[in-house]
């Protein structure tokens, strides 16, 4: 049975070459792009299940590829560039990047990275919403419907990414109690290797600014320095 497709869009051949042979040695399908076009259009034709994307393409930025690409499939972007900034993860996590990781990368965490994505985005599809016993949590300020993956903040909707709903759903099955980062690395993204607190980091920082009346003052998720972080608001699921 064949592994999943793996979809690199970096306009460096030789990053494409080594990526095909650590890749394929895994068993995994392999399609290197190198530009957006190209891109959109294979992604049109295939169904690839995660893809890696390098931010400067010769034709299209890369946050706004990926913005298209949201448009198109749910699959796990992983986002490759040189720049490794704080502010550079979060742009690139904010416009729908599951992951960031920045060049020059060893092979090895890189390949290592797609496997925890791939093994957490596929537990996520095998255990559907539908198959929860509960159809909605709610806190004093916030209600996710888990059949929709509505979630709103005060009554009003707003959009999340695929990481920050699940961190979010995450948060609130598991109020007032201390979550140590590296567990929720592994929850969430399925690290068992090569831990990476920057990511989620501002995976949390990005889903404050959605959730909290104050973002830079949190009251819903607060941070326990050196410990982890607490989902503050009692929930309930109806």
């Amino acid at each position: 049975m064949p592994k999943e497709l793996i979809l690199l869009v970096d306009d460096e051949e030789d990053i494409g070459e080594i990526l095909d042979l650590y890749l394929t040695a895994e068993g995994y399908q392999f399609i290197h792009t190198m530009t957006g076009a190209e891109t959109l259009q294979i992604v049109k034709q295939s169904t690839p299940h995660l893809i890696v994307l390098d931010v400067f393409l010769p034709d299209i930025d890369g946050h706004e590829l990926c913005k298209q690409l949201r448009q198109m499939t749910n699959a796990p972007i992983l986002f490759l560039s040189c720049k490794d900034s704080e502010l550079d993860r979060i742009i690139g996590l904010s416009v729908g990047g599951d992951d960031y990781i920045g060049k020059p990368f060893r092979p090895n965490e890189l390949v290592a990275r797609i496997k925890a994505n791939l093994r957490r985005s596929t537990i996520y599809q095998n255990h559907a919403d539908v198959h929860l016993p509960t159809n909605r949590i709610s806190s004093k300020s916030l209600q996710v419907h888990l059949l929709s993956h509505d979630v709103f903040v005060h009554g009003s909707l707003i959009e999340l990414s695929t990481k920050e709903y699940h961190l979010l759903v995450y948060f609130m099955n598991h109020p007032k109690q201390v979550l140590a980062a590296e567990h929720l690395l592994r929850t969430i993204w399925g690290y068992n290797i090569g831990l990476d607190t920057k990511t989620l980091q501002v995976h949390i920082g990005s889903l404050r600014r959605k959730i909290e009346e104050n973002p830079s003052n949190p009251k819903l998720i607060v941070t326990l320095r050196g410990v982890g972080y607490k989902f503050c608001e009692e929930a309930d699921a109806v």
